[in-house]
């Protein structure tokens, strides 16, 4: 194999010798080699995608004071251990599974969602379905507040444990390959690539933004790029569920009937990079659940 130097690197790839070296650092290139204090680089090595160029969405069109993040957080603190099992809280959970179907155009019958639910064995019914359905509602039940740190590793390891059984063969890997999602010169995307640029957006660029915020912006990243081989739709509910609960929220009251509304607020989200509609979406929602509680 043909190999080249850092300044050969940096000519044929339209880069600086320092921004090189720092992604050979980052072993964001396949193949270097560091030889002493300098790098050599195989011929035929691609440039790394450079994370700093894409922008899944601008941090500035997200406008806190639409939001009434005090109503939200007073509830909050009133109803800190609430009863995860009571059948109310079951109940918003079998609505949100509907809804996590819904979105991943999945067909179901509430009914056995909530027999299956409450431990029964329906014949009609898949095994897949079984263990979809308990996995989703049990991951929800043993997120405690404050129990995680969002990030790559986190989100990996919760999808591998929303398909177990389903799909342990590329559970909690990405994908191979590119999505449909394009860079700002219009080249398409390593999913890989993606999801290290919003895990990167996440650790610096999100730190200021509220939990919220930060939760209905992955969901929406996630519909968006679509990282793993199965069941994106539903595991993104799942995760923007996850992180309100170790926020110290209760999950929304959502359903299947929300399905179009919230794929309407997406595609306006991706058009205007704005997370606004859906934001208060989930505002309204979490109302409604904190409401629910006390009917």
């Amino acid at each position: 194999m043909k190999y080249i130097g850092v300044k050969e690197a940096a000519k044929k790839w339209g880069i600086s010798d320092r921004r090189v070296r720092i992604l050979c650092d980052d072993g964001r290139v396949e193949g270097a080699i560091k030889l002493e204090w300098s790098w050599t680089i195989p011929a035929d090595a691609p440039k790394p995608f450079d994370g700093r160029t894409m922008r899944p969405f601008k941090n500035n069109s997200v406008r806190l004071g639409t939001i009434d993040l005090t109503t939200l957080m007073n509830l909050r603190e009133e109803n800190k251990g609430y009863d995860r099992m009571s059948d109310k809280v079951k109940a918003l959970r079998v609505d949100n599974l509907t809804l996590a179907l819904a979105l991943s155009r999945e067909k179901f019958q509430k009914k056995s969602i909530e027999q299956i639910l409450s431990g029964k064995v329906i014949a009609s019914t898949s095994l897949e379905k079984h263990l979809l359905y308990s996995n989703f509602s049990s991951l929800l039940i043993t997120t405690k507040e404050n129990s995680f740190l969002w990030d790559s590793k986190r989100v990996l390891e919760l999808h591998q444990s929303f398909v177990q059984g389903i799909d342990d063969l590329t559970g909690g890997s990405y994908r191979d390959g590119f999505s449909d999602v394009k860079s700002e010169s219009g080249d398409a995307l390593k999913i890989k690539y993606q999801m290290e640029t919003l895990f990167m957006q996440f650790d610096r660029e999100w730190k200021g933004i509220n939990e919220i915020f930060k939760a209905v912006l992955m969901f929406g990243q996630i519909m968006k790029i679509k990282p793993f081989e199965s069941h994106n739709e539903d595991f993104a509910l799942l995760l923007l569920l996850c992180m309100l609960e170790s926020a110290g929220y209760i999950i929304p009251a959502f359903d299947s009937d929300m399905c179009d509304e919230i794929n309407a607020a997406l595609s306006l989200a991706y058009r205007r990079d704005s997370y606004q509609d859906l934001a208060r979406i989930v505002e309204r929602s979490l109302i409604k659940s904190y409401h629910i509680l006390h009917d």
